[in-house]
């Protein structure tokens, strides 16, 4: 029980802040962070670390030596984390360069929490703010690099700390510890005292600033000591998880400071409440989008600078190209055949250059449809890297949608989901590939709902979920809602636009909506194959033949004879509409089925009527076929 020490709750806290924040100019904070902060990130806790050492030091010794080791420097087995220095010191007494790679290990793979990443808008976007840590790591400064458009400035070493001055300008933080690559304070000698060199600055930004700590348990002497010393701040908050264990010592601190204790669940569930005060973060997708693509634009705008000063011939020399500036030559040329011919001279001199592989197997894939090495080529590229997700997840594309090997193709599928779950586009692909090969619905919408809940505003991704509630589930007010939601996001989306005129005509029965949908598709993308398909479809519909059949001729010719649910489409419209110019659509639309091409999107009812009532010769057979093709 905490005696009068004053408790508040985190939603007075955060009203609390508000109120300081927008009354006062001249009162900042310093968020004070300690191991806490980053438990969420992967790096082990003091505590976490002082309890497994302590482990390994009694495996090590002999009984008797932990127990003079334990009398010797008062190590309390009821709060190991307290003696943190200590037992760091013992555990690597034989070889502290051990313990300092140790540390590394720990923090390798740590990536920024959600907490890190609103701290670091509100450094970047509300000026003066601070951070004091005891932490090594660089989660703070890796997020405002990463998600803001800050530079920081880092004192990590003592020899620095005359420059730790807040600024309006570069965000603040203070490492008292060090930074990790600075030769990190561990050592109960070295973190029982505060270096000599930090008083002053301290001093300075807690005249100003409101200290805010969070994470930290006040187990090393130097900024306990510190803060035992300073001058009484305007007020002080001390951030806790519920059910924490607080030392009397932190008490006593909080009592003299006449400040508050916040109960919090948590460093990122804290940092989300104080959304309520800093209202200038923006959504932090948006706010990287934004970011993201400025930066890219500049240095897109830089490069082709440089391409268009230096070009390919310098002094009647052809030059050497760099596997980015084959790519960029790539992409510019609009011959397929010669774009294939740069691509492969670039990995006669690459060969090796996964990304450079990849974009060079997706054109083939995707763009020619050149599918004749691509098997192999697919094999090299995983050979090199096989767990690389996209080669993976384009590799079971190519293997369930050309070569109609599904049992292949679900292994690839499963196997980028097993390196990546968390990819939007895997899952996406994977739902695409349970609804039409697998017929598995259920597992289908799972997938489409996992790469909606990555990705909300991916207008691709909500696209096809629409088209799976229309085509699957039959709900077409949801399946509406998600169309327009897709084009919301994207209204220039030739695809979304095609399959949302194929809604609006075959389920509304909306055609001069629907036609505004399809001209806007076309002109976005005249060679799509699917759009000229569909569009000849409502034009058969609405009786206009002969425009209706050059879009046909036109979608026949884009999908270059590929079995596919298009394929049948256009051999049954044929059928429908076309049957004494061509009598081989019967036999088409047959040897198609044999080989399992269906299209159950399709709604033909409206192509039935018509064909029935413009005469033609073998309606049974028509409305036989019909459902044939759309059967599951």
């Amino acid at each position: 029980m905490i005696a009068r020490m004053k408790k508040i709750t985190s939603k007075i806290f955060k009203h609390t802040i508000k109120d300081i924040h927008n009354n006062t100019e001249n009162r900042k904070f310093c968020f004070i962070l300690g191991a806490g902060a980053s438990f969420k990130s992967g790096i082990p806790t003091g505590g976490d670390l002082a309890l497994n050492w302590f482990k390994e030091i009694e495996n090590r010794y002999s009984k008797k030596e932990v127990q003079n080791w334990i009398k010797s420097d008062k190590i309390d087995k009821s709060d190991l984390a307290a003696s943190y220095g200590s037992i760091y010191r013992k555990r690597f007494e034989n070889d502290k360069a051990s313990g300092y790679e140790f540390l590394v290990q720990s923090m390798k793979t740590a990536k920024p929490s959600f907490g890190h990443i609103i701290l670091a808008q509100i450094l970047s976007k509300s000026s003066g703010h601070c951070v004091l840590t005891t932490n090594f790591d660089s989660l703070i400064e890796s997020s405002i690099y990463q998600f803001t458009d800050k530079t920081p400035l880092v004192c990590g070493h003592e020899s620095l700390s005359g420059y730790a001055r807040p600024s309006n300008i570069h965000p603040l933080i203070v490492k008292i510890h060090r930074d990790l690559l600075l030769s990190p304070k561990s050592d109960p000698d070295e973190i029982n005292e505060l270096d000599e060199g930090w008083k002053e600055p301290l001093d300075f930004i807690f005249s100003s600033h409101i200290p805010i700590v969070i994470g930290y348990g006040g187990n090393d002497g130097s900024l306990m000591n510190y803060f035992e010393q300073m001058n009484k701040p305007s007020n002080f908050f001390w951030c806790e998880l519920k059910g924490g264990v607080v030392s009397n010592r932190v008490k006593s601190l909080i009592e003299k400071m006449d400040g508050n204790y916040v109960e919090i669940n948590g460093f990122d569930e804290v940092m989300y409440e104080l959304l309520l005060v800093f209202d200038k973060i923006k959504p932090i997708k948006e706010e990287l989008k934004d970011i993201t693509e400025s930066r890219i634009k500049t240095a897109n705008s830089q490069f082709h600078e440089v391409v268009s000063n230096k070009g390919v011939v310098e002094g009647g020399v052809t030059k050497e190209l760099s596997a980015y500036e084959y790519d960029v030559l790539a992409s510019k040329e609009e011959s397929f055949v010669k774009r294939k011919e740069i691509y492969l001279e670039a990995l006669g001199k690459f060969p090796n250059t996964v990304w450079l592989m990849n974009r060079f197997a997706f054109f083939l894939q995707f763009i020619k449809k050149d599918y004749d090495f691509l098997n192999e080529y697919y094999l090299r590229v995983l050979s090199i890297e096989p767990d690389n997700t996209m080669s993976n997840a384009n590799y079971a594309v190519f293997l369930s949608e050309t070569q109609k090997d599904y049992e292949k193709a679900e292994k690839y599928y499963l196997r980028a989901l097993s390196i990546e779950p968390d990819n939007a586009i895997s899952n996406a692909n994977y739902a695409t590939f349970l609804k039409k090969f697998r017929k598995d619905y259920e597992k289908s919408e799972k997938h489409y709902l996992r790469a909606l809940s990555i990705e909300p505003d991916n207008a691709f991704f909500n696209g096809n979920y629409a088209n799976f509630l229309k085509e699957t589930q039959k709900d077409y007010e949801k399946s509406e809602k998600y169309y327009l939601y897709a084009l919301s996001i994207k209204p220039e989306d030739a695809d979304v636009n095609g399959n949302y005129a194929v809604f609006l005509s075959s389920i509304r029965k909306d055609y001069e909506k629907s036609e505004k949908h399809f001209l806007y598709a076309l002109s976005l993308e005249p060679e799509d194959a699917n759009i000229n398909g569909n569009y000849s479809q409502q034009l058969f519909v609405t009786g206009k033949s002969d425009e209706a059949r050059k879009h046909l001729d036109k979608g026949l010719e884009l999908n270059r004879n590929e079995k596919n649910d298009l394929l049948i489409e256009l051999w049954f419209f044929r059928y429908a509409h076309l049957h004494s110019g061509y009598p081989e659509s019967e036999k088409k639309i047959e040897e198609l089925l044999i080989e399992g091409i269906r299209s159950i999107g399709l709604n033909p009812e409206e192509n039935v009527r018509v064909a029935i009532e413009e005469g033609h010769p073998e309606p049974k057979r028509l409305m036989e076929l019909a459902d044939l093709i759309t059967k599951e």
